[in-house]
């Protein structure tokens, strides 16, 4: 009988953050968050910064901040080619509150030079970090 669990690996350009079999995982997709378990329909999906979780055997979660990249399956394997990711105790909480301040700052001021969607992007993955880490 067919193990009910997913190749999966989670790359960035630097390093490989995760390769083994899981139970399933979610991921933040552009239009959402969405899961994936064994079997699933194969696509690609573009992802937002959040909250990476997959579920090893056994049941255990474990959660990373991602910061966008791509995901995509064929209901066997998972690959996701994320920008960066970080798994909480590799999160400097220090650094992603003062992300957080910063970028809020700059939202706040407004201005005509102000990049709103790069702010906005910077914000989210500093929020993203910290939610990882379990700190706010």
């Amino acid at each position: 009988m067919d193990e009910p669990q997913l190749s999966l690996e989670v790359v960035t350009l630097k390093r490989l953050i995760f390769s083994g079999m899981v139970e399933g995982i979610t991921a933040p997709g552009s239009v959402g968050y969405f899961g994936i378990l064994k079997g699933h329909t194969p696509f690609v999906s573009s992802l937002q910064p959040g909250i990476f979780t997959l579920t090893v055997p056994g049941g255990e979660k474990k959660t990373m901040a991602i910061s966008g990249g791509f995901l995509l399956t064929d209901g066997n394997k998972a690959i996701v080619l994320a920008d960066a990711a970080e798994a909480p105790d590799e999160i400097d909480l220090e650094r992603a509150r003062a992300s957080r301040d910063r970028a809020r700052g700059r939202l706040s001021e407004g201005g005509p030079d102000l990049d709103v969607a790069r702010a906005q992007a910077a914000l989210a993955r500093a929020l993203a970090r910290l939610k990882a880490a379990g700190a706010s």
